[in-house]
């Protein structure tokens, strides 16, 4: 039986081809149905050389599986490890160490979180003027506010907190519909910020649930016109 990749895989190869080189190559590896990524460049002299991107213990809160909401992840870095092998003549191993002590040393603040707005910004505005309306209408403000806490808030260092306390500040009733479209446009922003660098812990929860709430029951009035008239 052919084994057929899934689509994002195809896609995932075929940029990191386009973007470091035709020897490069990315697969998932390990037993299980989650599995750590292998990063693995084939030298001209048809040596090969291999890394796992991210921790390689499955229980690390910052382990990168190989699923399709890691893709973005995955290309960025392996487009950093690409620059910097080029760049520092290093080995692949060599640089992808470089990468994980530059961006252990680069502090939460640090991050670039206006440039990622801008940047998520044209991603959602790149299909013409319908596009930008949407974004006036739907994104614009949530996204100012989400940089805000991003911005201003320290204790704000994790995807769930960042829009716990946008719920805090500007929820809406619970289990609105206002409520709901804030917390998953946040939500995107978020997993877009992780797929262009922002570290794992950014990620919003799979669940949004708790965060966007329930609607209160509505309370039954008895009516009056069915009480017993009294003598």
């Amino acid at each position: 039986m052919i084994d057929k990749s899934a689509k994002w895989i195809t896609s995932l190869r075929e940029e990191i081809r386009k973007e470091c080189g035709h020897g490069w190559m990315v697969r998932g590896i390990g037993n299980g149905h989650v599995q750590k990524v292998q990063l693995t460049i084939r030298y001209k002299n048809g040596e090969r050389d291999s890394i796992i991107l991210g921790p390689k213990a499955k229980r690390d809160p910052d382990f990168v599986p190989w699923v399709g909401t890691s893709a973005g992840w995955i290309l960025h870095v392996s487009k950093d490890i690409s620059i910097i092998m080029k760049s520092q003549e290093k080995s692949l191993a060599e640089a992808y160490e470089l990468l994980k002590q530059k961006k252990k040393s680069d502090s939460y603040r640090d991050l670039d979180w206006g440039k990622l707005s801008r940047k998520f910004k044209i991603h959602k505005t790149s299909n013409g003027k319908k596009s930008s309306r949407v974004w006036n209408r739907n994104y614009r403000t949530t996204i100012d506010r989400t940089l805000i806490i991003l911005i201003n808030q320290p204790k704000a260092s994790n995807g769930y907190t960042v829009l716990k306390t946008l719920v805090e500040h500007h929820g809406g009733e619970p289990g609105s519909a206002s409520r709901r479209l804030r917390i998953q446009y946040a939500a995107e922003f978020l997993r877009f910020a992780f797929k262009n660098g922002a570290d794992k812990s950014f990620l919003p929860p799979d669940d949004l649930t708790l965060l966007i709430g329930e609607k209160a029951p509505i309370k039954k009035h008895k009516n009056d016109a069915s009480k017993p008239i009294s003598s």
